[in-house]
């Protein structure tokens, strides 16, 4: 397929030319500026990438990455802030800001950018069932695009995926490569399947879609980085140890998920597409001295998913409604959360105060989401750290309207 498109610019031709996947399209300069830009719905179908066009914003995600642009006129404008530029009756995006945040294969051959998916690899799929609900969990080395490509049984297109495991003879999984990646075909079941996208992992879940809340608990550092020291105290450690005494307060009642249970690295974008998935995210780490500080994102910085998604609430048939719901919260929850943790926190005599800050690891959270520093003086002992899980879990149970457990710790 080859899109053309006329410019009275002088270009030569080379330069007007973008390769994308097996495709051949059109790149224009907006402005002058040697900043390529391509046709943003075409670079979609042709990598199979999500797409969707909001009233001052255009979007292109793959698995759990989402790139946003919001949407120029001004040919200058879009080419300077690396914006969609609206001219010739489409959406144009900057090709290589596209490829950044997408991790997209991109190089420039002789002046015509090319754009590709990067080759991905299935590493394990593992079945498992919460409640009543089944899912298979499709783990990767990357990002991908899945397609539902079947409803029962399930079978599903895992785009730019050139490798996958070797199915045991009895499995009830098996694959089939295909020329843009490989399908899978999962065994027959009750119920249409739904798809969950996380960081390098697709979950495929069916059954009742009555699911607990999602709470994901994102201890800070770990690995290499063991944040701030201490004496012989590390925050990595100190953190993880607080987070898995709330995930035990907190499990059974709510869907609990770690960003790691041990001492191990997660990169920060990592952490920030955990939230995406969460109804309550909190990260939290310490700080020397004695004071804590809850931080939320400031509402009137656009939060990516959150703004994506409440754009789709308010046209959405009332079933989807209900579903976007679970991972958009609506405006003011995240600061209400941290109202909750602070005011936990002084009944137990803490001084603690709420603050907003853009922290990225806040900036793709659709559900309430927080960052807390604690004081090394409310973490040294066993008895200070249990009393900090204490304090946040009641907090999650209240914002969630949960009625305390019976025989609960209590600060």
């Amino acid at each position: 397929m080859v899109i053309t498109v006329l410019l009275g610019l002088g270009w030569a031709q080379y330069e007007s030319r973008l390769l994308v996947g097996q495709q051949e399209s059109q790149a224009i300069y907006p402005g002058g500026a040697a900043v390529a830009f391509g046709p943003a719905k075409f670079i979609a179908e042709a990598l199979g990438l999500g797409y969707l066009e909001a009233s001052d914003k255009v979007y292109l995600s793959l698995g759990s990455r989402v790139a946003t642009f919001p949407i120029s006129s001004q040919g200058a404008e879009a080419a300077r802030l690396l914006n969609a530029y609206s001219a010739q009756g489409g959406l144009w995006v900057p090709v290589r800001e596209l490829a950044r945040v997408l991790d997209l294969y991109y190089r420039s051959d002789y002046g015509a950018p090319v754009l590709a998916l990067r080759p991905a690899r299935l590493l394990e799929v593992q079945r498992a069932t919460v409640g009543s609900s089944e899912r298979y969990i499709l783990r990767f080395d990357r990002d991908v695009q899945v397609r539902l490509l079947a409803n029962n049984p399930p079978r599903l297109a895992l785009i730019g995926v050139t490798e996958v495991p070797d199915a045991p003879p009895d499995s009830p999984i098996s694959f089939s490569k295909e020329n843009w990646g490989s399908e899978i075909y999962l065994p027959q079941g009750s119920g249409a399947p739904r798809l969950l996208f996380l960081p390098r992992q697709v979950i495929v879940e069916r059954g009742p879609s009555a699911r607990l809340p999602r709470v994901v608990l994102d201890p800070g550092h770990g690995g290499a980085d063991a944040g701030v020291v201490v004496g012989n105290l590390r925050e990595k450690d100190l953190v993880l140890m607080v987070v898995q005494q709330l995930q035990k307060q907190l499990q059974g009642r709510l869907e609990v998920v770690l960003t790691r249970s041990a001492d191990r690295a997660v990169p920060l974008l990592a952490r920030a597409q955990y939230a995406s998935t969460a109804q309550v995210f909190i990260s939290l780490h310490a700080a020397p001295g004695s004071r804590v500080t809850v931080f939320s994102h400031p509402e009137i910085q656009t939060l990516r998913l959150l703004e994506k998604g409440r754009e789709l609430s308010a046209r959405s048939p009332a079933a989807q409604r209900a579903i976007l719901e679970r991972f958009v919260a609506p405006p003011g929850s995240a600061a209400r959360l941290a109202q909750a943790i602070s005011q936990g926190f002084a009944s137990a005599g803490i001084v603690a105060n709420t603050s907003q800050d853009a922290m990225y690891v806040l900036s793709m959270a659709g559900g309430a989401a927080v960052l807390l520093e604690v004081g090394f003086e409310q973490l040294r002992t066993p008895e200070n750290r249990a009393q900090v899980a204490a304090v946040l879990a009641r907090a999650v149970r209240d914002y969630l309207g949960l009625p305390a457990t019976s025989g609960g710790a209590r600060p």
